[in-house]
């Protein structure tokens, strides 16, 4: 599991970043063309065709972890994938060359970046333990109801203020979870809250990145997150290590190149394209995980997963669409203001 609701990456979906390994900050300002990169990275198209990307990469890494997760301690399998994680991330940065590679490591906050990176390690680890006994297409169900916890959370967090209609939304996908998950007895199924230990995790991950990681370069908040994740699980991991068998090395591997291409897929996507366009995408994953979960594991969805899944769909990309109207409209004062003082 990582980062892949479609509420993600909220400092990437600002304004159109600079290209990977520049620091606007130390580099000359004859560098950066700031019209150029702008209509480099203005196509949706493109940024569209990344989130779908990321979407089938993140569920063929959730497919292997669950496959893993029936013989190895769900730690064994997030140290594999933080450790691919951060293999591939830090060849490229050495690909970048040392001047910019250097730029990539630095951050207005480490501290905060290491908070972000411990609260997603937190979130894979909840999924890694909840996808050893449940459904893929469960889990991703509770999983896509972050967004509503983030824009919940955000009123006393971050002091921002939620109109009726994002709130209507909100209750719209609490009642799909409610659906969703159906009338169970939490004491015999216990499992069954492990999806929501990661919702909250990585809410709380989301709104770290909108606090900690506004002023850093995406690939900035990707590398520290997966040092984080990487460096604890390192720790930890002794302590559930078991030998892997020769057959189950290729899906270790997956698990680390998986993990680091879909967060690079994603990274992408929000780069090329805004995140109220985007994001929708990514709720393609339900059906990625249904079809993972029937040929795979033999899954067979139940009708109320599908209910629920269908209500929080609606609601996320509800959410997605009145957030990129507010800023429309609140610039729109400003803009007839401008105008009238210069005529």
């Amino acid at each position: 599991m990582a980062s892949r609701s479609p509420s993600v990456l909220p400092s990437t979906a600002d304004a159109n970043p600079p290209e990977p390994g520049l620091d606007t900050k130390t580099l000359n300002t004859e560098v950066l063309d700031t019209a150029h990169l702008d209509a480099k990275y203005d196509r949706p198209m493109k940024g569209i065709a990344f989130m779908l990307a990321a979407g089938l990469l993140f569920s063929m890494l959730d497919s292997s972890v669950k496959a893993l997760a029936q013989d190895y301690s769900p730690v064994q399998v997030v140290w594999a994938r933080y450790l691919g994680h951060m293999l591939v991330l830090s060849a490229y940065f050495i690909w970048l060359g040392k001047r910019r590679g250097t730029a990539m490591l630095k951050t207005t906050s480490l501290s905060g970046q290491f908070t972000r990176g411990l609260l997603l390690l937190g979130a894979s680890t909840f999924a890694y333990l909840a996808f050893r006994t449940l459904p893929l297409l469960q889990v991703y169900v509770v999983n896509f109801s972050s967004p509503l916890l983030v824009t919940l959370l955000a009123i006393p967090l971050l002091k921002e203020r939620v109109n009726t209609l994002q709130m209507l939304a909100i209750l719209l996908g609490f009642a799909g979870v409610v659906i969703c998950v159906g009338p169970i007895d939490w004491r015999s199924q216990p499992a069954i809250l492990l999806p929501f230990g990661m919702t909250l995790c990585f809410a709380l991950y989301q709104l770290s990145t909108r606090k900690f990681g506004r002023e850093d370069h995406p690939l900035t908040s990707l590398f520290y997150a997966g040092l984080a994740g990487a460096l604890v699980s390192s720790a930890v991991v002794p302590a559930f290590w078991s030998s892997i068998e020769l057959r189950h090395f290729p899906l270790f591997a997956a698990v680390g190149i998986f993990g680091a291409a879909s967060q690079l897929a994603l990274i992408l996507a929000m780069r090329y394209a805004p995140a109220s366009l985007a994001s929708p995408f990514l709720y393609l994953q339900i059906v990625w995980a249904a079809l993972f979960g029937y040929v795979f594991f033999n899954d067979v969805p139940r009708p109320e997963t599908w209910a629920g899944a269908a209500l929080i769909t609606m609601a996320g990309i509800a959410l997605a669409v009145t957030k990129r109207r507010a800023p429309r409209q609140a610039s729109t004062p400003q803009s007839s203001a401008s105008h009238s003082s210069d005529s």
